[in-house]
């Protein structure tokens, strides 16, 4: 005699299964993710390096005794 699979409603997969389903979905979203925190970081930490420091405004010496005259 033929069996017959029969889906219960509310009946849910075993757990590994669910994990792994759901694993295989997300991944690419994860690792998109992932990148892109990464960019913004770098850029974070090249942008904070790039901002002048407040001693170097202060002007070199040998600029100091120049007179401009109109």
């Amino acid at each position: 005699m033929a069996t017959h699979n029969v889906k219960k409603i509310g009946k849910q997969e075993t757990e590994v299964q669910t994990v792994h389903s759901v694993w295989e979905v997300m991944k690419p979203f994860v690792h998109f993710g992932l990148k892109a925190t990464g960019l913004i970081a770098n850029t974070l930490i090249t942008i904070v390096k790039n901002i002048p420091k407040p001693d170097n405004h202060k002007q070199p010496e040998h600029k100091i005794n120049k007179i401009i005259k109109i």
